[in-house]
């Protein structure tokens, strides 16, 4: 009988997990790097911090808006290795941007965008995809009106798109990328006979 119970306590003995004695198997032991970077996806990085590794890399000054402010995850990237270019869809993926004034990168929420003095563009004119910019883009073979229902939805609420009666064109505001589509879909659309809006003059000014 002695050993019959001698035999089943080493029996539960071996039973029992190493965890329960306060031990951890060795192939789930976590290493110092993967503790560390679980922290980090964890925590982020402060926006500010990246603005600022971007700002000591590039010699630029910036100036941010109060309301800037959020913790980037950051995944397979080098902090040091960011460039402008980047950190402007890092500022867009957070609901902000970056604004050339006055020798200053003002960096701002994206809603209110289109009262900020961007840049104009051109056909030849290049920019980051996420830099905001304003172009006028022609209708040659229709009245430019007719397509701001069918662009709108594809333009952003911090975007602007409209049309000019007088020269028939398209005013626009959005980042380079959405600007190039737009411009792009514009030239697929814009097909028929030439189209010549109608004559607008200036009223004349009361005596």
């Amino acid at each position: 009988m002695k050993y019959l119970v001698l035999g089943c306590l080493a029996a539960l003995a071996l039973e029992i997990p190493a965890a329960a004695f306060g031990e951890t198997p060795a192939s789930e032991t976590p290493t110092e790097s993967t503790r560390d970077l679980g922290a980090d996806q964890t925590a982020g990085v402060p926006l500010t911090k990246v603005i600022d590794v971007v700002a000591h890399k590039t010699g630029k000054k910036y100036v941010l808006d109060p309301r800037v402010h959020a913790q980037v995850q950051l995944i397979g990237e080098d902090l040091n290795r960011i460039t402008y270019a980047e950190l402007l869809t890092i500022l867009k993926v957070y609901g902000f941007t970056a604004v050339d004034s006055g020798g200053y990168l003002l960096v701002v929420p994206e809603s209110i965008v289109r009262a900020m003095p961007l840049p104009s563009v051109t056909d030849r004119d290049a920019y980051p995809d996420s830099q905001y910019v304003t172009a006028v883009i022609p209708v040659t073979k229709m009245p430019a009106a007719f397509l701001i229902p069918i662009l709108r939805p594809l333009v952003p609420q911090q975007g602007h798109l409209s049309a000019t009666v007088c020269s028939n064109d398209i005013l626009m505001v959005d980042t380079f990328a959405n600007v190039r589509r737009i411009e792009s879909l514009i030239k697929v659309l814009d097909t028929g006979d030439p189209y010549k809006p109608a004559r607008c003059e200036a009223p004349s000014p009361k005596p």
